[in-house]
């Protein structure tokens, strides 16, 4: 007895990998999901490009081995292609220096911008030391409660 229902178990576990396998098959092979999945991604990489406002090239391996792309401009797809393999690149370095010596002129305008940036700074840590003591002075005075 214990033969036969560890080989009706054995049966019934082959039985399910075939019919997984075959659902399998029916999803890979069936033309009218590959349709809408190809014209579900050429739509999103449509939406991309406009929305993002960038290049969007998208290259599709259908079942049979076709190649598929979008844009249908085969020299729009190189573009973006040679735009991708471009930043794959690392860049060179310099034999003297990995860091770039600035001119004067640079230097400058550097300062300028870090001076900027600090004003900027302080005035935010002054509006930001009023609201703190704002939200004291009305939690003292228990109209509100203090906000943390």
């Amino acid at each position: 007895m214990v033969d036969s229902t560890s080989n009706q178990a054995m049966a019934d576990e082959d039985q399910s990998k075939k019919a997984e396998e075959d659902q399998n098959k029916k999803k890979t092979n069936n033309p009218k999901s590959y349709q809408v999945r190809k014209e579900c991604i050429k739509r999103k990489s449509m939406e991309l490009a406009t929305l993002c406002d960038i290049k969007v090239c998208t290259v599709i391996t259908g079942p049979n081995g076709e190649l598929q792309t979008w844009p249908d401009n085969l020299d729009a797809c190189k573009e973006v292609l040679d735009l991708y393999s471009q930043n794959l690149k690392p860049e060179k370095k310099h034999k003297e220096s990995s860091t770039p010596i600035p001119k004067p002129e640079e230097e400058q305008g550097e300062k300028d911008l870090l001076s900027i940036v600090e004003s900027k700074l302080v005035a935010v840590n002054r509006r930001i030391r009023f609201l703190e003591n704002k939200n004291i002075a009305l939690a003292d005075k228990g109209k509100r409660k203090r906000i943390e």
